[in-house]
């Protein structure tokens, strides 16, 4: 079975129990009309099948919500299944209550039988359209049978009525397909909108080259973890970071290689780095990473963990071995250091220390 997309599915589900109501009432309708003709306990069975029908289409649509929710694919395509057998199941009914409008009770009762099957079918194209093969399904499944019992009679007017269903049933399974269709385009409107507003926030807080945080956001997200670090009384340390000697890269080996570099050192950084830890870069080889719940000893130990990464990595540009070190400066939220403004000057003083002292250290 061909997959369906998911928010098809919860159009279903969402129009499900209207349509159940909707279909109750007509049987309750069927049942009023007829039961001058047709035995009581006959029309009760029938009518305890068509309450066992609803019941489970709004079992199915639990099910189609909860693997919706899991996305077990599997399982919903096996719920579809058992949804169009459901419908065959409705059709047969409906075919049943034909059957018994022609054996009990006299003409033209038949056709009061056929408007009300056709009205749930033009109903359904709206109810059931989501799922377009199982609207089908039940289409054909609710109008051969009718067609075969107007041709039975072979009366002009029942044949008049074959011809009207001939022409109906193309203008119906086009209108199906029409709303079909309007529904599929709106949710593929939405979702491509959607993937855009997720694309754009993701450029306006992401480096596009480097893939981490940008500096605007960095500084915006950073302010809200020191004042919830001050309200728990937790620590949090900054490390600052620079590549050493950047510019000789780029004049050397050329901008592509430093652009290789850059990518390849924050693959490595991360390997290092802890998932609550926030990195962003800064500037063109500077990167600053908050450490939550760290101290400063303890992001001194995590800085000198990443300089003996970087110094020990062997970068590679297109055969090419260029080694990279890095300067490293760290602070912690203190007294002192009360913002995340305080904290990032005082980082970038340890790393102008770590350079003068000759690069490739960390200072704190």
């Amino acid at each position: 079975m061909a997959a369906v997309h998911p928010k098809l599915i919860e159009s279903l589900v969402e129009q499900t129990p209207r349509a159940m109501i909707a279909m109750l009432i007509v049987s309750s309708a069927y049942f009023w009309i007829f039961i001058k003709f047709i035995p009581f306990e006959i029309l009760v069975v029938w009518f305890v099948f068509q309450m066992f029908l609803a019941m489970y289409r709004f079992y199915n649509a639990i099910m189609f919500k909860k693997y919706l929710a899991q996305k077990t694919h599997e399982k919903i395509e096996k719920n579809e299944l058992y949804f169009m057998i459901s419908n065959v199941f409705q059709a047969a009914m409906w075919t049943i209550s034909s059957v018994l409008s022609i054996v009990y009770a006299p003409q033209p009762y038949e056709l009061v039988s056929l408007i009300m099957i056709i009205g749930i079918i033009t109903a359904a194209a709206l109810s059931m359209s989501s799922l377009y093969k199982a609207y089908l399904l039940f289409f054909f499944s609710m109008i051969i049978p009718q067609i075969i019992i107007m041709i039975s009679f072979g009366e002009h007017q029942h044949i008049g009525l074959v011809v009207l269903i001939f022409i109906y049933i193309p203008a119906t399974i086009l209108l199906s397909r029409a709303i079909y269709n309007s529904r599929l385009s709106s949710i593929e409107a939405n979702d491509s909108l959607e993937k855009s507003v997720n694309e754009l926030h993701r450029l306006s807080i992401m480096d596009n080259l480097t893939n981490i945080y940008n500096r605007r956001y960095f500084f915006e997200m950073s302010k809200k973890l020191i004042a919830t670090a001050f309200r728990e009384q937790k620590p949090v340390s900054l490390i600052m970071l620079d590549i050493d000697l950047f510019k000789r890269v780029n004049d050397n080996y050329g901008h592509q290689a430093g652009d290789y570099i850059l990518i390849d050192l924050v693959k490595e950084l991360e390997k290092v780095m802890r998932k609550s830890d926030v990195f962003a870069r800064i500037g063109g080889e500077e990167f600053t990473i908050l450490l939550n719940n760290t101290s400063l000893e303890g992001a001194k130990v995590i800085a000198e963990k990443m300089r003996l990464t970087i110094e020990n990595k062997v970068f590679i540009y297109n055969t090419t071995s260029i080694d990279i070190t890095i300067s490293i400066g760290v602070s912690e939220l203190n007294t002192e250091n009360t913002s995340i403004e305080d904290l990032y000057k005082q980082a970038d003083k340890q790393l102008y220390r770590a350079k003068h002292k000759g690069r490739n250290r960390v200072c704190a």
